[in-house]
């Protein structure tokens, strides 16, 4: 593995094979009855303890995160270490208080005790940008609904998932209940259809998502995707950019834009527009972009040189198409740093409809209210969304009528611990955190029993 930072040598890892694959599916069927069997408090305790060993090594997976991603350090600790531990947190304290079994009056006499019941094996697959977030949030899921699990990170975060494997070793759980293999796609597949497998969760494109979809069903496997997005950030006339500026900034390019909820359109009010265009453009002209372990830079280099390649071609392809460079973007940076840009565009244009995963951000003007929803809504993504304004209940209104899966106001916020997370449309299927979260694990099964004679 190399680092974005400047393309040298970063670790070297041996990926998993299809031997360690099968070992590893092998160990997690014998742990199935050992893990169904471990109590609430011991599946609340061993997450606990996960977040503790995480957090002792803050400060070192921060910096791994810089040098294996490129994701800025000021940013590292809070969106790759904290949101992972804050997880593992909350869904100890929601296992607590799950509910597992439901003694329900029947509808034809007798009672019906309703049943939640661990789905078996489970593979999830996690995404480079916030590999460790990713982890917890699958890992904490099956844990807490009494599954064996496999973890498969992608090989650019070789050395973030060696020491989350170190930390995990520390659970109190049953021998193969947890098993992490850093490996290529080609074990991914190998995961998705083995038909051993009986729920898979997967995060990241939508178009590797519809490959999964499509294994999952052949086989009836349980399935919950978490992919792409375009999120939208409808700025309301009463909007002032400089209060909010340092959120703004996250929510539109946080890690360098490789978040699937950044708000890459910015919606702004058309007769208001040049005094918010003006704000958003010193605000991109403002961004320093470098080195990510100094604490002074907001944008530093993308994860891969492809992907780098990749949104430079897209910002390359919207200029040509009219859109308008209005901040940021001085050249367009080399290797793989990219610089943030910001562009004057229309609805229907391929950069204002397509994912960028890069610090690219989409300035869209629209004439009231229902024409910002219209422009919003009109897109093949769902996944996240958000209002800004002075007046929170104005804010919530629009957000009401978002189609989208979460919808943040005045807030970088895309999720939160304790609520169902996912998308509409091409964004995904299913439901990941919360409680809703723990039931994607869980099958639901109803024993009739008649009354007493």
């Amino acid at each position: 593995m190399v680092s974005p930072i400047d393309l040298s040598p970063l670790t070297s890892v041996r990926l998993a094979d299809e031997a360690m694959t099968e070992a590893a599916i092998e160990a997690g069927l014998s742990a199935q009855a050992a893990a169904e069997a471990t109590t609430v408090t011991e599946r609340a305790t061993a997450l606990r303890v996960l977040a503790d060993a995480l957090d002792n090594r803050s400060d070192e997976l921060a910096e791994l995160a810089a040098r294996e991603i490129g994701c800025p350090i000021s940013q590292a600790k809070a969106l790759q270490v904290a949101s992972a531990c804050g997880v593992l947190r909350a869904v100890a304290r929601l296992v607590e208080l799950h509910r597992f079994e439901e003694d329900r009056p029947a509808a034809r006499g007798g009672r019906v005790l309703v049943r939640k019941v661990p789905v078996g094996l489970s593979v999830g697959i996690v995404a480079w940008n916030v590999p460790m977030f990713l982890a917890c949030e699958k890992l904490a899921a099956a844990i807490a609904a009494g599954c064996p699990i496999i973890l498969k990170p992608s090989p650019e975060n070789a050395r973030t998932m060696q020491v989350f494997s170190e930390a995990a070793s520390a659970m109190d759980l049953p021998a193969g209940m947890v098993s992490v293999l850093t490996a290529d796609r080609d074990i991914g597949r190998k995961l998705v259809a083995d038909p051993r497998v009986n729920k898979v969760s997967f995060t990241g494109s939508t178009a590797a998502g519809r490959a999964v979809a499509q294994e999952a069903a052949a086989r009836f496997a349980r399935c919950t995707l978490e992919l792409g997005g375009k999120s939208a950030a409808i700025l309301l006339d009463d909007f002032k950019v400089e209060d909010r500026a340092n959120e703004l900034f996250l929510a539109m390019v946080q890690n360098n834009g490789q978040v699937c909820g950044a708000q890459a359109r910015v919606l702004v009010p058309r007769h208001a527009a040049p005094a918010i265009r003006e704000n958003l453009v010193g605000l991109f002209d403002g961004l320093i972009v470098g080195d990510p372990l100094d604490p002074a830079t907001h944008i530093g280099p993308l994860a891969t040189l492809a992907q780098a390649d990749k949104v430079r071609v897209m910002y390359a392809e919207a200029v040509a198409n009219g859109a308008i460079p209005i901040g940021g973007a001085h050249g367009i940076g080399s290797g793989c740093l990219v610089d943030p840009a910001l562009l004057l565009s229309v609805p229907g244009s391929r950069i204002a409809e397509e994912e960028v995963f890069g610090p690219l951000t989409a300035l869209i003007e629209y004439d009231d209210v229902d024409h910002a929803v219209r422009i919003a809504n009109a897109s093949q993504y769902g996944l996240s969304g958000s209002v800004w304004s002075s007046d929170i209940e104005r804010s919530v209104a629009v957000a009401r009528r978002l189609r989208t899966g979460t919808v943040g106001i005045n807030s970088k916020r895309i999720l939160d611990f304790g609520a169902p997370f996912g998308g509409f449309r091409s964004s995904g299927i299913g439901r990941e955190l919360g409680p809703e979260g723990i039931d994607s694990y869980l099958e639901t099964s109803s024993i009739l029993i008649p009354d007493a004679t």
